[in-house]
């Protein structure tokens, strides 16, 4: 979490009690109760946005993990293949070059 989210959380706080205040001072209203309430609300859906970005980083570091895995496990994977291929080729070259030399005896 960053200091920007922290500042901004606070202002966004402080914004609502003092809107909530100016609104209900137009009607000759002011009820303290109904202005921490407000100030409540959007102080936990602030939490929940944060919360909510927190959780999506996490999220986000672990599919960057197992992209890195499987990139790692792919390239494994693609080496051996080779290898395999490569002896399968050899093998299928020798079993071809003594076909042929049985034929030109």
């Amino acid at each position: 979490m960053d200091a920007r989210d922290i500042v901004l959380s606070v202002i966004s706080v402080f914004s609502a009690a003092a809107l909530v205040y100016r609104w209900l001072s137009l009607y000759d209203r002011v009820d303290m109760t109904v202005i921490f309430f407000a100030t409540l609300l959007i102080a936990s859906l602030t939490l929940l946005l944060i919360s909510i970005e927190l959780r999506m980083q996490r999220i986000m570091d672990e599919f960057k993990s197992v992209k890195r895995t499987i990139a790692v496990n792919s390239d494994d994977l693609e080496g051996r293949i080779e290898r395999l291929f490569i002896e399968k080729v050899r093998d299928l070259e020798d079993k071809l070059e003594s076909i042929e030399r049985r034929m030109y005896r």
